[in-house]
């Protein structure tokens, strides 16, 4: 059996990666959009993007609810909007975004990607280290 640096395990901290980097995509629109009316906050949850992103999500056409808002996802992460939904409420301006809670959900995404991303750098660590043993 041959192991590559993208074996299965790689491969899911690649898209652990990946779903972390649209999740902030995500909070950074809301974060944009706080001041417009009528704007929904949308939620990117990890654990279905992530299945989304093993099970290879295919394009997607990116949704907006007024022409004006900006981009909720970026082009490249379009594959998650499938399991991006809107928030509900909203005050008399029908905007959902509680500022607070974004910035939360920003720090929060902000950590658990620092640490997938030192967990996939400690197996690059390994295997470099097992390169050098060999010389």
């Amino acid at each position: 059996m041959v192991i590559t640096p993208w074996d299965g395990g790689t491969k899911l901290y690649e898209n652990s990666l990946d779903v972390r980097g649209a999740i902030h995509e995500t909070v950074a629109a809301n974060i944009a959009n706080e001041e417009t009316p009528g704007y929904r906050a949308m939620r990117l949850p990890f654990k279905e993007a992530l299945q989304t992103a093993v099970n290879g999500g295919g394009p997607l056409q990116p949704m907006k609810t007024h022409p004006y808002h900006l981009p909720v996802i970026a082009e490249s992460e379009r594959q998650f909007l499938s399991v991006t939904t809107p928030l509900q409420g909203g005050g008399p301006d029908q905007n959902t975004v509680n500022l607070e809670e974004e910035l939360t959900q920003m720090a929060e995404n902000n950590l658990m990607y620092m640490a997938v991303a030192q967990f996939l750098a400690g197996r690059f660590d390994g295997w470099r280290s097992a390169i050098n043993e060999g010389r």
